[in-house]
C-alpha cells in the first residue's frame, strides 16, 4: 500500500468494480460545506483506489474529490492504491465503514449492500457473519436469492420503498408482484396517497382481481368507473379510499353485496350511538357482537329499550342468516 499521485483520467469512477451507484440510494445531504472546503483548502485526504490484475484503477472511496479535481482541471490527485492481493472481504469492510450512514438509512439499502457483497463473490458464510448479522438479518437458504429478487425490482419502486422505509417482509412481498402492475400503480402516485400498507394492499387486490376475472391491466385502466374516479376532483386521500373500496368490491363482489345488505339492515334500526352492532366483514366468523357504551346511568333504561324489541331481534336474525 502506498500514497502516490495518480492521473485522474486513469481512474474508473462509475465503471469501478466497487461503484455503489446501482446499490445504494444516497442520503440527501447538503454538500455545500464540503465543496467550499475543497475550494478553500484543496483536497486534503487521498482517495482510495484498487489496482486489478490489468493495472486498472478502481475507485473505492473519494468520488466527490475526484469529481472536484476533474472540474478544476487538475490532472493529478493523491491516492492510496491497494494492491490486487487485497482480500475482497477487507475491501467490502472498508466500503461499509465509509458508507455506513447511507447503508443504514433503510432496510432496502442494507439488503442491496448484501447483494453487492455477494456480487463481488465474497464467501456467503462471511457475508452472513460479518454483514447480515450486524444488519439484524437472519439469513436462510433462500436469503441471497431473495436479496437478488428485491434488487431487480424497478428502480422507481425501490426508491419509493427506500423513502417509505419498507420492511424486509414488505419488500419481499412486492418483489413477487408483476412488474407492469407495480409500474402502473407507481404512475398513480400523483393521484393517490400511497403508503407502505396501501401500496401492498392495492397491488395484492388488483393482482388477484385481474387473475380471477382474466382481465388485462389495460382493460382495467380503461374501465369507466376507474376513469371516472381518477378524473374526479377528490383529493389524493379521498381518491385513495374510494379506489381501495372500489377495488375491494370488484375483488369480493359477494362479500361486498352481503356486507352492504347487513349495513342497510342495521342502519334501518336507527339505533342510538350507544349501541353498536359488529360482525366479521370477511364473513368467516358466523357471529354478531352487540355492545353498549354507557357513560351515564340515566342512559341505561333507554338504551336497553332500543334493543328490547321484536324489530331488533328480527334484524339480528337477518344478519345471522346473511353470515
Amino acid at each position: 500500500m502506498s500514497i502516490q499521485s495518480v492521473n485522474v483520467n486513469d481512474i474508473l469512477i462509475d465503471d469501478s468494480r466497487f461503484s455503489l451507484n446501482d446499490y445504494l440510494f444516497d442520503l440527501a445531504r447538503d454538500q455545500t460545506c464540503q465543496v467550499n472546503s475543497f475550494d478553500t483548502l484543496g483536497i486534503l485526504y487521498p482517495i482510495i483506489l484498487y489496482k486489478d490484475d490489468k493495472k486498472q484503477l478502481h475507485l473505492i472511496d473519494g468520488k466527490k474529490r475526484v469529481r472536484f479535481a476533474l472540474l478544476s482541471n487538475e490532472s493529478m490527485i493523491r491516492a492510496t492504491v491497494l494492491p490486487e492481493s487485497t482480500p475482497i472481504t477487507e475491501l467490502i469492510i472498508l466500503i461499509l465503514c465509509n458508507k455506513k450512514h447511507e447503508i443504514a438509512s433503510s432496510v432496502l439499502n442494507r439488503l442491496q449492500f448484501v447483494y453487492f457483497a455477494n456480487s463481488l463473490n465474497a464467501p456467503e458464510s462471511w457475508i452472513q457473519q460479518s454483514i447480515c448479522i450486524p444488519f439484524e438479518f437472519k439469513p436462510y437458504r433462500e436469503f441471497f436469492r431473495e436479496c437478488e429478487r428485491i434488487f431487480n425490482m424497478p428502480k422507481a419502486l425501490k426508491l419509493f420503498c427506500h423513502e417509505k422505509k419498507f420492511s424486509f417482509k414488505q419488500l419481499l412481498n412486492l418483489s413477487y408482484h408483476p412488474r407492469d402492475l407495480i409500474t402502473q400503480i407507481l404512475q398513480w402516485r400523483s393521484s393517490l396517497h400511497l403508503t407502505a400498507s396501501t401500496l401492498d394492499e392495492i397491488t395484492s387486490n388488483l393482482r388477484d382481481y385481474l387473475k380471477k376475472e382474466n382481465r388485462s391491466l389495460k382493460d382495467f385502466i380503461a374501465d369507466d368507473e376507474i376513469q371516472e374516479l381518477f378524473d374526479s376532483s377528490l383529493n389524493p386521500r379521498e381518491k385513495t379510499e374510494a379506489f381501495r373500496k372500489l377495488l375491494y368490491i370488484k375483488r369480493f363482489p359477494v362479500l361486498s353485496e352481503t356486507n352492504n345488505r347487513i349495513i342497510k339492515t342495521v342502519s334501518n334500526l336507527n339505533l342510538p350511538k350507544e349501541v353498536r352492532v359488529n360482525w366479521d366483514c370477511t364473513l368467516e366468523n358466523k357471529n354478531v357482537n352487540v355492545s353498549l357504551n354507557i357513560k351515564d346511568p340515566d342512559q341505561w333504561q333507554s338504551t336497553l329499550k332500543s334493543i328490547d324489541s321484536e324489530e331488533f331481534i328480527e334484524a339480528i336474525k337477518a344478519v345471522l342468516r346473511e353470515l
